[in-house]
């Protein structure tokens, strides 16, 4: 499918580099028209092994928003995603008691695992990644999960391929290749849950870390869920206040001259898109016909 896109793309838009997008941004510089910028969340292993043998088949440059925890030597999940395979992976009945959190579960239907995996995101966003370390292993330990039970998903190619993010030798991959690697936190909570000490520290600390790591610039930071919900514009001040150039939500879409550069709306592409569904939201026609419709307006974090 992301064959069929890129093609797309190319035929009827001109899709513009990260270094063209912030000469824009930060210099006027012009743009050719119906230009379109590539993003990527999270910096997942599949970046590197299915993504960007087509992004080079095509000649096309992306920004790569990752995690801190990519600058690791060893690659790891994303929590809450290892959060949710563990829900997926319990055996019935599965009874949740965590005082600390104040959840008294006493069981989860089959159908209630997502919502009440999104409520556990939302409880454990608040804390810092070793003190939600230290819930999951609870978490496991309730619902009974074995100490291995996370090895397919480090061993399985296809698992890992999904659920692995990059190390950071798959970061200078990346970079060798023509990519822009940004930041996207530390480790990817809900930031408005935060406090502003830690919410500061996610930030700020997620440009040091990779910065450091692969010792070029990093300019650009994606907030983690990237909705309206999840991000505060006082998560917008700290991107501003922690060195970043310009910062990216993951609703919305379309840049012109009015727009915020730390809340970047963006068309936000998932997998199950048809190809028509596609370019209704790259060309703005699924945005603007939402607006007529039900008049909704623009998100005030985006608005500037």
């Amino acid at each position: 499918m992301l064959r069929k896109q890129l093609r797309l793309l190319k035929s009827r838009y001109h899709v513009i580099a990260p270094s063209e997008f912030l000469a824009w941004l930060e210099r006027q510089t012009p743009l050719p028209r119906r230009s379109i910028l590539l993003t990527c969340d999270d910096a997942l292993r599949n970046t590197l092994t299915d993504m960007l043998p087509v992004l080079r088949e095509f000649e096309l440059q992306c920004l790569f928003f990752a995690t801190a925890a990519s600058a690791e030597q060893t690659p790891s999940m994303l929590w809450y995603e290892e959060m949710y395979l563990m829900l997926l992976q319990a055996r019935d009945p599965i009874v949740l008691e965590i005082p600390e959190l104040g959840i008294s579960i006493n069981r989860i239907a089959p159908n209630e695992k997502h919502s009440r995996w999104w409520t556990l995101v939302q409880e454990l966003s608040q804390f810092d990644m070793p003190s939600r370390r230290r819930f999951l292993d609870q978490i496991q330990n309730l619902l009974r999960l074995p100490g291995n039970w996370s090895e397919p998903f480090f061993s399985d190619t296809t698992l890992s391929s999904r659920f692995l993010m990059l190390d950071l030798n798959g970061l200078r991959q990346l970079t060798a290749s023509g990519m822009t690697i940004g930041a996207h936190s530390c480790s990817h909570p809900i930031l408005a849950n935060m406090h502003d000490e830690l919410a500061n520290q996610e930030i700020l600390e997620s440009r040091v870390v990779l910065e450091r790591a692969l010792g070029t610039d990093i300019w650009a930071f994606g907030y983690p869920f990237g909705n309206a919900a999840t991000v505060t514009q006082r998560d917008i001040r700290l991107a501003k206040q922690a060195g970043f150039r310009c910062a990216f939500m993951n609703t919305g879409g379309g840049f012109g001259a009015k727009i915020n550069r730390f809340a970047l709306p963006r068309v936000h592409v998932t997998a199950d898109m048809s190809l028509a569904e596609f370019e209704a939201h790259v060309s703005g026609f699924y945005r603007n016909l939402r607006r007529r419709l039900f008049r909704e307006e623009e998100l005030d974090l985006v608005a500037s």
